[in-house]
């Protein structure tokens, strides 16, 4: 099963960790995931060893789910 890291200071993080939950996507909560530039850009999440951003929730939550 796949790793997923949210970062606290991304982008619209509460309604990230709104639709990871809705969508029953287990996931972890970070202080930091030590990629801040682009953290503080788009929603970004760290799945395994790779990064993952979107500018909006619902792209990013469409990539988890089409890597599906």
């Amino acid at each position: 099963m796949s790793k997923i890291k949210v970062c606290k200071h991304t982008v619209d993080y509460d309604e990230l960790v709104k639709a990871l939950k809705d969508n029953k996507i287990n996931f972890e909560t970070k202080s930091c995931i030590h990629k801040c530039s682009k953290c503080h850009e788009k929603v970004l999440i760290k799945k395994d060893e790779d990064y993952i951003s979107a500018k909006t929730v619902e792209k990013l939550i469409s990539k988890l789910n089409d890597e599906n």
